[in-house]
């Protein structure tokens, strides 16, 4: 049952953070990069927000389903039946009337079911409907943001559980921007790479630099509310190396650190060289966005493995408490 939760807690979040970061990419990356689209882009625009819509649909099926697993399994936990009994006996009713993980659970789902009928709207209507999409954004923001309530801030008690409610907030709206955002950063980039014209290829450099500017203040916000929560939920160096909550965070830290390596490697090394290549008019060989899209699956299948890990220490008691 446990290991049933870890996977089913890693599948929800993860799919939250990609919902809403399929939105917040193309609001804050990619609509301002693309202020005055050509022929090209304005093209490659249409093709991007249509895959985001194929993917967001998928995504939120995979939310919506996950979101119900996780409150029938909790209900299975709290009330020691199996998962058929709990369901006949109304404890998972109970727990969605009574608690404060249910009432969570109805708004979360309430936000879900509006967020598809907007998806619908967005999807079957013609052109890009921008103020609808920066909206949708807006709505699976408050989405992922709320599933702090179901962490171990909303345990803390007292004036220091709010900073630490917050702490966790903020770290999971970061995490939107990265590495949520890597998702739609390599579906845009795989696009490129296809047989287009200059004008799309183009398009990269900027895409590329607003989305280094926009990851860097997410890594700086996810390290310094991390570092806080570890104070809350660790409390010593020592906790930190010796228990269980402890060494799976080293873990994950590990892990941050790796992904922030290959970060760095595209903004320092890589980003450079699109612009150049180019304005040098080497558009046909693409090479350092092949290296580009390489580096970004990499990010993608580290923070992944980051997710499990988050989905785990979700359920294991930390060290101070």
């Amino acid at each position: 049952m446990s290991l049933a939760l870890i996977l089913v807690r890693w599948l929800h979040i993860s799919a939250s953070i990609l919902l809403a970061s399929l939105f917040l990419f193309e609001t804050v990356i990619v609509f301002p990069a693309a202020r005055e689209p050509s022929a090209g882009t304005e093209r490659l625009l249409e093709t991007f927000q249509r895959l985001t819509c194929r993917i967001a649909w998928w995504t939120l099926f995979t939310a919506l389903i996950s979101w119900f697993v996780w409150s029938w399994l909790l209900a299975s936990i709290m009330s020691g039946d199996g998962l058929v009994e709990s369901l006949e006996s109304g404890d998972w009713l109970s727990i969605l009337t009574t608690t404060q993980f249910g009432r969570l659970w109805l708004f979360r789902v309430f936000i879900g079911l509006g967020s598809g009928i907007i998806l619908w709207v967005v999807t079957g209507g013609p052109g890009r409907r921008r103020l609808m999409r920066r909206f949708l954004a807006v709505l699976l923001v408050v989405e992922l943001v709320s599933l702090a309530w179901v962490g171990h801030g909303a345990a803390s008690p007292g004036r220091f559980g709010v900073v630490h409610l917050l702490a966790d907030a903020f770290h999971l709206l970061a995490s939107a921007f990265w590495p949520g955002a890597l998702v739609p950063l390599a579906a845009l980039l795989f696009l490129l790479l296809r047989p287009g014209s200059v004008e799309a290829i183009a398009l990269a450099a900027p895409v590329v630099r607003r989305f280094s500017r926009s990851s860097l203040i997410a890594v700086a916000g996810m390290a310094s509310t991390g570092l806080l929560n570890s104070i809350f939920m660790i409390g010593s160096f020592l906790a930190l190396l010796t228990s269980a909550y402890g060494l799976m965070l080293t873990s994950k830290l590990f892990l941050f650190f790796v992904m922030i390596g290959f970060g760095a490697a595209n903004l320092f090394l890589l980003k450079p060289r699109i612009a150049v290549d180019f304005r040098a008019g080497q558009v046909s060989e693409r090479n350092s966005l092949r290296s580009l899209v390489r580096n970004v699956l990499w990010e993608i299948g580290l923070a992944t493995v980051v997710i499990l890990i988050v989905g785990l220490l979700g359920i294991t008691p930390p060290p101070m408490r």
